[in-house]
């Protein structure tokens, strides 16, 4: 049967994964460039045209990764604690 809790569940899964895409890496060694990750090989680093689709995916992707990333720290551990406890 749906519940709610599952689908707060998903809807949390969903905004962790949107959290941790990344356009670069800093590198390791000193003098080298930064590694491309996902989001920088497929071409979606820095939104030019705002008022396209991908440009609005961009946009809400860093607005994700910089707005929620303590509030998700925070509801993370909120949840693993409540599943830990619940069973």
């Amino acid at each position: 049967m749906f519940m709610l809790g599952s689908l707060f569940e998903a809807a949390l899964l969903l905004v962790n994964a949107v959290a941790i895409l990344q356009d670069t890496t800093p590198s390791l060694h000193e003098g080298r460039p930064p590694v491309k990750r996902f989001l920088a090989k497929m071409g979606w680093t820095h939104a030019e045209d705002e008022t396209s689709v991908k440009g609005k995916i961009i946009t809400m992707i860093n607005a994700v990764r910089t707005l929620m990333r303590l509030p998700l720290i925070f509801v993370n551990l909120l949840v693993a604690v409540y599943l830990i406890l619940a069973g």
